[in-house]
């Protein structure tokens, strides 16, 4: 139920930006990485409810190699798509509303815009290509022995599946970490810029001070957020509470909250997406 209701509240995102693009016939570009933002977070819970609805209702999958390999690609295919857009997001943040003048920022603020496309697209490969190693080294096969069934009761040698939580913490670091880095230091360096411009402009009572402070909240909840998911996938990932069962479900539920509760504050937040879905 937590992840349908956060699939319905990102396609209500884009059904917001794709009727503004359809009464205006553009978008601007942070309206666009919302949007991609939006659909790679649906294709997650949307995932994670496949994952979930396959191993309560055909359980015998959960001895499929295939099956669970696809299952864990497409999971941390579509967790890492949305990580690397909460960074582009950020970085799009950052370059528009920070005014240093370095070598870097002074070039790239006049053709961010036409680099988004790019960055996405990147995204796109990254995301793939860090987690197909899930699919090769998520399970190990190991020998038991096993009742063979016959009348006499020998046993024979089999083949058990057994999670590899050290490779799965290694591609999960490997795939999770550059996004992350890369959104922690764009977001700490948005932050530093409004929390100084704020200051400034402490004894100014204007509409222009009351959306940089909006900002500064935004972007701080942003930052706390993403820091919470990234710790959570990694607990996930490390399986130290795999034998507790009863948590198997819980983590899951823990872990898509605080992407449940940023798309509800997306959408809420935004007068501009209410109005034009409200329309």
């Amino acid at each position: 139920m937590e992840c349908l209701v956060g699939l319905i509240v990102n396609m209500m995102i884009v059904a917001a930006n794709f009727l503004k693009w359809k009464s205006q016939r553009s978008l601007q570009t942070c309206d666009k990485i919302l949007s991609y933002l939006a659909v790679s977070r649906g294709f997650f819970y949307c995932s994670v409810i496949m994952g979930n609805l396959i191993i309560i209702f055909v359980p015998q999958v959960q001895e499929n190699y295939d099956v669970k390999s696809i299952l864990y690609i497409q999971i941390g295919f579509t967790f890492n798509l949305s990580q690397w857009i909460a960074s582009v997001l950020c970085v799009f943040y950052c370059v528009k509303i920070v005014s240093y003048n370095c070598a870097l920022c002074v070039p790239l603020r006049s053709r961010i815009s036409t680099v988004v496309p790019w960055l996405v697209a990147a995204s796109l490969i990254m995301s793939f290509i860090s987690n197909l190693p899930l699919g090769w080294y998520s399970y190990d096969h190991k020998t038991q022995n096993v009742l063979n069934g016959s009348t006499d009761n020998t046993t024979g040698k089999g083949f058990v599946m057994v999670s590899n939580f050290e490779s799965r913490v290694l591609i999960f670091v490997v795939g999770s970490f550059p996004p992350f880095v890369i959104f922690c230091a764009a977001n700490s360096l948005l932050i530093h810029f409004l929390l100084i411009h704020t200051r400034r402009m402490r004894n100014v009572t204007s509409q222009n001070l009351r959306s940089h402070f909006g900002a500064l909240k935004s972007m701080s909840l942003f930052l706390v957020l993403q820091m919470m998911i990234f710790m959570l996938m990694g607990l996930i990932a490390s399986g130290r509470f795999s034998h507790l069962t009863f948590l198997i479900h819980f983590d899951w539920i823990i872990l898509c909250f605080p992407l449940l509760f940023h798309s509800f504050y997306l959408f809420f937040s935004s007068s501009e997406l209410r109005k034009m879905f409200v329309s």
